[in-house]
């Protein structure tokens, strides 16, 4: 500990041995001591002489005093003692070289609950005084000069099962990103280097899933192919049925990805993989989004359609010559250099105009009425053209409207898996 720089934040009782002892053993470059209005004096009056004699020199100015009102009252002890997070944050910051123990011998059991609960999520050590021989045949107080520090540990490899059940509610509310973050910061602060192993495979498991919501297929694709080194891990962490559940789901993902990578684009896989998006982000409640990805997975239809069965392979710059009467007169006027660009509608007028079943079927469904159709809708969303609020029942007509073109159902779609067994 010689070269480290160690923040120490303690509880104070009655009795200032423990301290000392703690204060011995942990030689900090700064303290915050932690008493209730009635063991205040205890620091100056008790705790320090002690440690002077003890040979260890605490000036003034590198400790300081947070006071408890009532120590016998968990929440207000809760509640006064979180300005303390910005500082270990502070202090940590400052390198490598900078630690913090946290020892909650001292106090009454609302405190040191109190400082254990509000310190489980720094990067710290937990410490606790006991002693080699106590009175009462073992059971009673730690004789004085008997005291050691018995414990030492990272709350991060103790108590590791709570990151893994946060990460898994942010990851089944597809807050991938955040889950991300949760397992970095979760690895990092672990010392133990099986945890370390443990939160990187939680890790790299969320970013797969994070690069696919964000359509980042590829990188998603190289994620998941990462994954199969940290299997080991994820079993030992989440515990065998579970882990082989999401890593079975992990590996037939990879797959389906490496097929819409490889396979022909558009597709009606991409199709597909939007619809399952759409889906998501209504999960979410984030209905704009959702109809904004059910607009293109109907549009996607007739450019994949255009593009397997016409070889028009772009919307953008459709020849006119391939354009069947009456649409060629009709359009001749807007074309550019012998080619027409054609939105949704006129993709689907087109198909129609071909006598392929998908472009009857748009008009089978009313989607071309300009009046009725839902699409007209969705183009006054804050998303696309208007500033309205998409309705769930415009997400309800569209998501129909989607799944009759394309023959799909939610069953058949991609569904991310659940850590939750709720």
């Amino acid at each position: 500990m010689d070269d480290q720089h160690i923040l120490l934040i303690c509880t104070v009782g009655g009795s200032p041995e423990p301290i000392v002892a703690s204060l011995k053993h942990w030689r900090p470059a700064r303290i915050h001591f932690i008493p209730t209005s009635d063991t205040r004096e205890v620091v100056d009056q008790k705790v320090i002489p002690l440690a002077e004699a003890e040979g260890l020199t605490i000036n003034p100015g590198c400790y300081d005093i947070l006071e408890l009102a009532d120590g016998q009252d968990l929440a207000a002890c809760l509640d006064k003692l979180r300005p303390l997070t910005p500082l270990v944050q502070q202090w940590l910051s400052r390198g490598d070289a900078f630690d913090v123990a946290v020892d909650f011998t001292g106090g009454t059991k609302c405190m040191s609950a109190a400082l254990a609960l509000q310190g489980h999520r720094w990067r710290c050590t937990f410490s606790y005084v006991g002693g080699m021989e106590r009175t009462k045949d073992g059971v009673g107080i730690v004789i004085t000069g008997k005291e050691q520090v018995l414990h030492a540990q990272n709350p991060w490899d103790a108590l590791g099962f709570q990151a893994v059940e946060e990460f898994g509610v942010l990851f089944d509310q597809h807050a991938f990103g955040a889950a991300v973050a949760l397992a970095d910061r979760a690895m990092r602060n672990s010392r133990d280097p099986v945890r370390k192993r443990e939160f990187n495979a939680l890790k790299a498991f969320a970013e797969a899933y994070d690069c696919w919501d964000r359509f980042d297929h590829k990188r998603a694709l190289d994620k998941f192919q990462e994954l199969a080194k940290s299997e080991n891990d994820l079993r030992a962490l989440l515990g065998g049925a579970k882990a082989e559940e999401l890593l079975s789901k992990a590996n037939s993902h990879g797959e389906y990805l490496r097929k819409l990578i490889e396979g022909p684009s558009p597709s009606v896989q991409h199709v597909t993989d939007l619809m399952a998006n759409a889906q998501r982000r209504r999960v979410e409640g984030r209905i704009d989004d959702a109809v904004a990805r059910l607009y293109r997975s109907i549009e996607s239809l007739a450019q994949v359609a255009l593009s397997e069965r016409y070889q028009i392979k772009n919307t953008k710059q459709v020849p006119l010559n391939s354009v069947p009467e009456p649409l060629r007169e009709q359009w001749s006027s807007r074309a550019d250099d012998g080619s027409v660009f054609l939105g949704l509608q006129d993709a689907y007028a087109l198909l129609a105009a071909l006598g392929d079943k998908l472009g009857l079927n748009f008009k089978q469904l009313q989607l071309d009425d300009r009046q009725r159709s839902p699409l007209t809708a969705r183009n006054q969303s804050i998303l696309a053209h208007g500033f309205e609020r998409a309705s769930e029942k415009v997400f309800e007509q569209l998501w129909k409207a989607a799944a009759e073109l394309s023959s799909a159902d939610e069953a058949s779609l991609p569904s991310f898996p659940k850590l939750s067994d709720s």
